[in-house]
């Protein structure tokens, strides 16, 4: 009987040993989008119950691998890398709801900002990044920090042992990573240079492994040994540089050449023909099937070499023990790191909370409105699990945006509006965080000056404090001209000039309330009659009043101007109490000053919503109204200057047309939007107006109400290009009532003005 035990024991031992006698590897290389095609690789793997035992990956690859190695199924990891949330990842943005528009300055016609520090210029000044890394580090995070604190920080102890590489360009070396934060250790990996920043690891900072090797079978090789390596590479070796190309010299530069060949007998290459672009993560569903495919091509000879088998049952139960040991993310402590003290006070403030703990979508929002504090360049997260408590602890690494910003733009026309914009911004980081503003546009049509200061209270209900003061001018003359037509002289011309104090409190992510309270100087310039000589003068009316507004605001569009998606709501209530001074001109039927004094209210609510999308097509609709009791002014010119326009495309703003003024009024619209592509959009638009009492002019040139139904029409055809620095626009428009009611108009730019005190 002991003789048969021994035997039998025997057996057992024999069966263990084979079972634990080949171990099998899969490295996973770099290649962007292309690198979508290792799922498809680890799917075909898992269905043909091949043993995946340790994984080895770089770039994109090493991502793929560490959500593998984290205990994700093959369908989540499908899933993430397919999800919109993950394109947006990729491409830069920021999942909406995640926008924060109370911290968004008011827009401008900008098309490029230069940022800089004090004493240091061109070469501090040139990004390192295309993108914003913002949504990728904090989703790195929240995917792999679960698995981390279960592996207990070691990367021999995750679901698939695993290892990942960047790049220390200073060391020209490798680093390979198998311990510590597995996120920060993926987002090192993946640090294309000037696609994505570069991190700070240790005191290194790390780049893209790939720079150095890019399929790191080696690394498998000696850091696991197994029997059997699997490769799946979409990558290879750069071309010889290009004396015309830069980017390919660049290349040759800073990267080696990686050795995408077996090294050794027991290894087995899967190699995807892929023909996407490295950042088209779009098709990745095209690339996972890829490499799927590929394979299955291959899987007669990866089961010929492989003599281990594991069942989905067997798989899933591992997967089930290693996840059942993750702890929920949530968080009882904050710590900032990489500015001064001071600053530490002003990033912590907006963690403050009543409650005790966070949890990981709470942190998600507050996280995201630390990105959108314009004193702050990146924020990069990590996150500890204290085993005492079972809480993480987030740790934030303060990036300070450069001091200085300096901002070019504005609008190159067919028509004689062309407008050049310059902004300039110097940020003051303390305890409470502000800037000085200051920007001016120049052109024959419109010039104005604007300086402002902001301070910045990250409150639990956090508070925007802005003095400051503008003036604006628009030059309105009598002319449709083209570049080669005579520009005839101004008949109307308007100055504003006010000073005051904004406040400004959030509403949510995407709304705020705004309060204003100016003094305002405007003085208009005019005449009374179409047919004006060169020697007439003008009429001069001047309105010195105290405007007092409270409006709310909410914005979700995604453009500056020809928004296709989102939402716009604004409602706002104004009060305005002053004096009118005016002195006759020429082409007046009255020769004395007259002073009025003058009081009324207005309330005007404004509404867009690009509601439904089918393919590439997109509608929406426009309604705006207004509501006041304002008085006429002396004479019919100056009453209709002084009513609020409805001017629902951009080159409405540059006409003065009366039938679309009026003290009270309504408008409806409607948009029909066909996208070719993400950048290019034909826009169809047809807008209504209506007076609820036109103002008109009598024989005298007297303002008088007259209470008809009128409606007036705009419509517009316009295609959109949306360039990297702004829009590039042909549209043919028509505004009834116009003495030439059709216009066919180019721009590239930004027809946005500032604030406008009587109109805004």
């Amino acid at each position: 009987m002991n003789h048969l035990i021994k035997v039998f024991l025997f057996c057992i031992l024999l069966i263990s040993l084979s079972s634990q006698a080949q171990r099998i590897g899969v490295v996973l290389s770099g290649g962007g989008a292309k690198a979508a095609a290792h799922i498809g690789v680890l799917r075909a793997l898992e269905e043909n119950n091949v043993p995946i035992d340790y994984i080895t990956g770089t770039s994109m690859g090493a991502m793929i691998g560490a959500l593998y190695a984290s205990g994700y199924s093959i369908a989540e990891i499908d899933s993430l890398i397919r999800s919109d949330e993950y394109v947006r990842m990729a491409q830069g943005n920021i999942d909406e709801e995640m926008r924060y528009f109370f911290k968004e300055y008011e827009q401008d016609a900008g098309m490029g900002t230069l940022k800089f520090a004090s004493g240091k210029f061109i070469n501090s000044s040139l990004p390192t990044n295309l993108i914003s890394t913002g949504l990728l580090d904090f989703n790195l995070m929240r995917d792999l920090s679960s698995a981390d604190a279960a592996a207990n920080y070691n990367f021999d102890s995750l679901f698939v042992p695993f290892r990942c590489l960047a790049a220390d360009v200073e060391e020209k070396r490798e680093v390979v990573f198998k311990e510590g934060h597995l996120a920060t250790a993926v987002r090192a990996s993946m640090t294309y240079p000037f696609y994505l920043s570069p991190i700070r690891v240790d005191g290194r900072l790390l780049f893209d492994g790939g720079l150095y090797n890019n399929f790191p079978s080696n690394v498998m090789y000696h850091e696991f040994m197994p029997d059997i390596i699997i490769g799946s590479n979409v990558s290879n070796n750069e071309e010889p540089p290009d004396e015309d190309d830069i980017l390919s010299q660049f290349k040759s530069m800073v990267m080696y050449e990686t050795n995408f060949d077996a090294i050794c007998d027991q290894m087995i290459i899967i190699e995807p023909d892929l023909v996407i672009g490295t950042f088209d993560f779009v098709d990745a569903g095209e690339a996972i099937r890829a490499g799927y495919m590929q394979a299955l091509v291959q899987m007669d000879t990866i089961l010929a070499a492989t003599d281990r088998r594991i069942s989905e049952e067997e798989r899933s139960e591992s997967r089930k023990r290693f996840r059942s040991r993750f702890k929920p993310m949530v968080f009882n402590n904050v710590t900032i790191t990489g500015v001064e003290k001071s600053e530490k006070v002003y990033v912590k403030q907006f963690f403050e909370r009543k409650s005790e703990t966070i949890s990981i979508n709470k942190m998600r929002r507050t996280y995201f409105r630390v990105l959108a504090d314009d004193q702050i360049k990146s924020a990069f997260p990590s996150a500890t699990l204290n085993k005492q408590d079972e809480y993480y602890s987030l740790n934030l690494n303060i990036r300070k945006e450069k001091n200085i910003g300096l901002t070019a733009g504005g609008n190159f026309s067919s028509r004689p509006i062309n407008v050049g914009y310059i902004g300039l911004r110097y940020n003051f980081f303390g305890r409470v965080g502000s800037s000085i503003h200051a920007n001016s546009y120049f052109g024959k049509f419109y010039g104005s000056a604007h300086a402002d200061m902001r301070f910045d209270f990250p409150f639990s209900i956090p508070v925007s404090i802005e003095p400051g003061f503008t003036f604006n001018r628009w030059d309105y003359f009598r002319s449709f001209a083209t570049f080669f037509e005579e520009v005839k002289p101004s008949f109307i011309v308007i100055n504003e000039r006010y000073g005051g104090l904004k406040i400004k409190i959030p509403v949510n992510n995407k709304g705020r309330l705004e309060m204003h309270s100016n003094y305002a100087r405007i003085e208009d310039e005019y005449y009374q009659i179409e047919n004006f000589l060169a020697t007439d003068t003008a009429d001069r009316t001047r309105l010195d009043a105290g405007v007092f507004d409270l409006a709310y605001v909410r914005n979700t569009f995604n453009r500056k101007v020809f928004a296709n998606s989102g939402t716009f709501l604004k409602l706002r209530a104004k009060l305005v109490t002053g004096e009118e001074k005016t002195l006759p001109g020429s082409t007046s039927l009255v020769n004395d000053t007259t002073y009025i004094y003058h009081n009324w209210l207005n309330a005007k609510v404004s509404y867009v919503n690009y509601f439904s999308k089918f393919g590439p097509f997109t509608t929406g609709f426009m309604l705006e109204g207004v509501l006041s009791d304002q008085p006429f002014f002396d004479n019919y010119i100056a009453s209709v200057i002084s009513a609020p326009v409805f001017q629902p495309i951009p080159e409405s703003q540059t006409f003065f047309m009366p039938q679309f003024r009026a003290h009270s009024y309504a408008a409806l619209g409607f948009m029909f939007i066909t996208s070719f592509s993400e950048s290019l959009d034909l826009r169809i638009e047809g807008y209504v107006f209506n007076a609820l009492r036109q103002i008109k002019q009598d024989e005298l040139l007297q303002p008088e109400y007259k209470a008809e139904w009128k409606p007036y029409y705009i419509g517009s055809a316009n295609l959109v290009f949306e360039s990297p620095i702004g829009p590039i626009s042909l549209a043919t428009n028509y505004y009834q009532g116009k003495e030439k009611p059709w216009s066919l108009v180019f721009n590239f730019g930004y027809l946005i003005f500032n604030r406008s005190v009587r109109n805004d």
